[in-house]
């Protein structure tokens, strides 16, 4: 009874972390609105941080044993990795383009 409640969690693992880290992220996003004369690499090295919690939630998905939940895994998290490496690619342009 117990090892299928611990798997349970484990397998759960992945899945509230890939809802919870585009939450941050737009969290962090609409913070940073509010004030805007803030320094662009704070933004950048969260931004970065949520990159590796994408990482993160994705091996942790591979690593279970039920198909859905790896599909689920790679695809949601693989899409909001490349967004938001884009994003913080921009950002770091942004940063160049705006210091001397």
């Amino acid at each position: 009874m117990r090892t299928q409640v611990q798997e349970g969690q484990n397998e759960a693992k992945p899945i509230i972390l890939t809802m919870i880290l585009p939450v941050v992220a737009l969290a962090i996003l609409l913070i940073f609105r509010q004030f805007p004369n803030t320094n662009l690499w704070i933004s950048i090295v969260l931004y970065l941080l949520i990159d590796i919690g994408f990482l993160v939630a994705m091996f942790l998905g591979i690593r279970t044993k039920k198909i859905p939940i790896i599909l689920f895994s790679v695809l949601a998290n693989g899409v909001f990795f490349l967004v938001l490496s884009g994003f913080i690619f921009l950002l770091m342009v942004a940063n160049g383009i705006s210091e001397p």
